[in-house]
């Protein structure tokens, strides 16, 4: 039996993509730093006659990595494929967000990637496995805008050094996929934080953002359909939903008017825009 390791899957995407691959056939290690979350999602699966396993992992140390990759060779032999999804949106200006903060973006979204593919892609490549890794960027790898600085940063280098990856494991037969996703039906934005806010600003924030994040149109087992057709399709970088091909496309061609459109955004304008919808969020949501 094939083996999947799928990292912040105790929700969101991780979740529907630890799914997804145990209905194909995969064994699944369900990888979260919330272990209850991810023993939780284990237990689904393994109710519908699946193959599942909870493990806590935080991406951000790469002793975990190490740790967790040694139990998973030991328990199940090398892993086949391997899925980055774990991460946080922090929002923030460039200057205002602390270094710090800067810091735990890197750590957990693109450290976290560059970890945890260097010791499975050399589980795969000492076993001869021609498997795959699927790392999850964004659509704002592409996409500039003044409030989330650090997250487009960190998700922009996961980009990058997916495509190093694919290039580097090719003559191995291991795949390299990067998914970009744009707007998703997620709480990714709800467990984030903003910078120069006190905690009781931070709780209406999140609250406030959660409820904007919930309208997205696509749902995280859209996403968790493009990585399993990824495994099998090998692609090198696909973007998820309209917004996010859109923002690719006009990237290449015109990186000005990227950034011109990313100027509008600011805090200013959402804070003054929240109130005034606060209502409808509050109907819609309800």
């Amino acid at each position: 039996m094939r083996t999947a390791m799928v990292t912040g899957a105790g929700a969101g995407i991780g979740r529907e993509t630890a799914r997804l691959l145990a209905e194909g056939g995969y064994r699944v290690v369900v990888a979260d730093i919330n272990e209850t979350a991810a023993q939780t999602v284990a237990d689904e699966i393994t109710a519908v006659g699946g193959h599942a396993y909870a493990c806590l992992l935080d991406v951000a140390s790469e002793a975990q990595w190490d740790k967790v990759a040694e139990w998973v060779h030991g328990e199940f032999g090398p892993a086949h494929v391997l899925v980055n999804n774990a991460g946080i949106m922090d929002t923030g200006g460039f200057v205002e967000t602390s270094a710090a903060q800067w810091q735990r973006t890197v750590d957990i979204d693109l450290m976290s990637v560059i970890y945890g593919s260097r010791v499975f892609a050399r589980q795969m490549i000492d076993a001869g496995i021609e498997g795959h890794i699927v790392n999850l960027s964004s659509g704002a790898a592409f996409f500039p805008a003044r409030y989330i600085p650090a997250y487009a940063a960190a998700k922009a280098a996961v980009l990058m050094a997916s495509q190093a990856l694919r290039v580097e494991l090719r003559p191995k037969g291991i795949g390299v996929t990067a998914i970009c996703p744009g707007a998703i039906r997620t709480e990714l934005l709800a467990h984030g934080t903003r910078a120069g806010l006190d905690a009781a600003e931070q709780e209406a924030w999140r609250t406030q953002l959660g409820k904007v994040q919930s309208l997205a149109f696509a749902t995280p087992d859209k996403v968790a359909r493009v990585v399993e057709r990824s495994i099998r399709r090998n692609p090198a970088v696909v973007p998820v939903n309209p917004e996010a091909w859109i923002g690719y496309g006009l990237f290449r061609l015109s990186p000005g008017l990227v950034r011109a459109v990313g100027s509008v955004g600011s805090f200013d304008l959402a804070d003054r825009l929240l109130p005034r919808i606060q209502p409808l969020l509050n109907r819609i949501t309800k």
